[in-house]
């Protein structure tokens, strides 16, 4: 079983921010991370420069302090910048705003190993690539620096040409409060490989459950607004999992009934994982590691693909009776 090296830091204190010391740190992107991140750095001692196009997001940055100018005159200035920007338009933000203006002894620093490692980001050679990547949505990056309770951060050198990267990639994780909840050496391969798994095999799987529940509930004569109230309109499976985090995935079983303890793992006992476990080891192989869904996802042709999944979604038969329950309900 393989172990993460893993760095935590007091949280009663900032840890050293030195290899930051005299270099121009820029925020790129001001969206939720960008937001989060630029304002925990601030606090760390740290004020980035930030990069954003004209529209709201630049509007939230100037009402938060900051003063927001085009990315690509921001990376230019930057010696160290934050690459906060969405996935799919990173490729060729970089190539058009952000490579050009990077420079020998720079450093780029990713928050998703995903561009990085199926090659989809093209970096002049001399600049340092590193990743620090929190575990935690922004607003919750935000809060949990404030507050000193931290949160998980995956952290990373992915190319170290300078020799520095490393003091680089830990002085950021500090600075954004990511050392706080523990820094978790990893790599881009492994960031991007455990996303596209909970997106493109767990999740699915739950809402496979979640759909197939309430066929046969529905189908034996119980009504939608019981159903689905039941699966998860009432918020208890996000309780479940809010525990799960705090007490363990089984720990958390002390807050149930002993009929439903007895349930729970009576069944999970008798349940065969192995169709799941092929199925997951197929996603993670011959979907995620090989690049097929990366190059499936880079053609153009994808954003249409995507609305027709929505549109599909949104006709079935779950997420009709969902929203017939809803507005029956009033929410």
């Amino acid at each position: 079983m393989a172990h993460a090296e893993i760095h935590h830091d007091d949280p009663g204190a900032i840890g050293d921010l030195g290899p930051l010391t005299g270099r121009t740190v820029a925020v790129l992107g001001y969206g939720n991370q960008g937001a989060a991140q630029a304002r925990n750095l601030r606090d760390s001692g740290v004020t980035p420069l930030v990069g954003n196009r004209d529209d709201s997001y630049a509007e939230a940055a100037a009402d938060a302090g900051f003063a927001p100018r085009p990315i690509a005159e921001v990376a230019y200035e930057a010696d160290v910048s934050l690459l906060l920007v969405p996935d799919e338009v990173q490729p060729e933000l970089v190539r058009d705003e952000i490579a050009p203006g990077l420079h020998a002894g720079d450093t780029l620093v990713v928050a998703s190993g995903y561009n990085w490692y199926f090659g989809l980001l093209e970096i002049p050679d001399g600049v340092d690539v590193v990743m620090v990547a929190p575990r935690m949505i922004g607003a919750a990056v935000r809060d949990r620096y404030v507050s000193r309770a931290g949160f998980p951060c995956f952290v990373s050198v992915e190319r170290d040409a300078t020799g520095r990267a490393w003091d680089t990639t830990m002085a950021v994780a500090r600075g954004i409060g990511g050392t706080l909840g523990g820094a978790i050496v990893s790599s881009a391969r492994e960031e991007a490989a455990l996303d596209l798994l909970s997106e493109q095999a767990v999740w699915p799987a739950v809402l496979s459950v979640l759909r197939s529940a309430h066929a046969v509930a529905v189908d034996a004569g119980f009504s939608d607004e019981a159903v689905l109230s039941e699966l998860y309109l009432s918020g208890e499976p996000a309780e479940v999992f809010d525990h799960i985090a705090r007490d363990g995935l089984f720990g958390q079983l002390g807050l149930h009934s002993r009929t439903s303890q007895y349930g729970q793992l009576r069944a999970l006992a008798a349940a065969d994982d192995s169709a799941l476990r092929d199925r997951f080891a197929a996603v993670l192989h011959d979907d995620i590691l090989s690049g097929a869904f990366a190059h499936e996802w880079s053609r153009p042709e994808a954003g249409e693909r995507l609305d027709a999944l929505r549109r599909e979604a949104d006709a079935s038969t779950i997420a009709q009776a969902e929203s017939a329950v809803r507005s029956r309900l009033g929410s």
